[in-house]
């Protein structure tokens, strides 16, 4: 009889404890966005939320910029002080051409940009650009490299925001600059 009561404790402290995990996960950010777009009569947007960047990308067209503002207030409400937005939407009748005109060119200067730099061109950096918002994809060795990208973005001429999702991959098995430069060319 003790151990039906042992293994009946185990199991209901085991159901116990996954029924308060799920408790705790909260609202999915990117359903809670979605339903209150739709309460606030804002259509269109496709919402695509970066769960490891803690990123919510806001996509698509709306009517007025007061609807892009609001949109993006409700996307902020969503993430919390966790997360950011990134808020690429673009307001109907604007002309899409010239939006699409700065987006290639700014994907054109920071690619340069890289490029030219000694120290990043080896690496394997991506820019996404949509609206001017800039999101950044690819790995560099330090986290100094990777503030360098951000900045390069930033400084960039039509960049209205920039998401730095870069990844930072240290190379532990050098110890100076020409052992690193050697390991990259094998």
């Amino acid at each position: 009889m003790r151990r039906f009561g042992s293994a009946g404790l185990f199991a209901a402290v085991v159901i116990s404890l996954i029924l308060a995990a799920a408790c705790n996960r909260g609202p999915d950010p990117k359903t809670q966005v979605s339903d209150e777009l739709k309460n606030a009569n804002i259509n269109h947007v496709n919402i695509d939320y970066d769960r490891n960047a803690h990123v919510m990308h806001l996509k698509g067209a709306v009517d007025s910029t007061a609807e892009r503002s609001r949109a993006e207030q409700i996307a902020q409400r969503a993430v919390g002080t966790s997360g950011t937005v990134a808020n690429e939407l673009t307001v109907k009748g604007v002309d899409d051409r010239s939006a699409d005109d700065h987006d290639g060119d700014i994907r054109r200067v920071l690619k340069d940009k890289v490029d030219n730099d000694p120290v990043l061109k080896d690496r394997h950096i991506n820019f996404d650009v949509n609206n001017g918002v800039v999101t950044i994809k690819g790995d560099v060795r330090t986290a100094a490299e990777k503030q360098t990208v951000g900045q390069m973005a930033q400084s960039t001429l039509n960049v209205k925001e920039v998401v730095n999702s870069i990844d930072v991959k240290n190379d532990t098995t050098a110890t100076t600059p020409d052992e690193r430069r050697d390991n990259r060319k094998r």
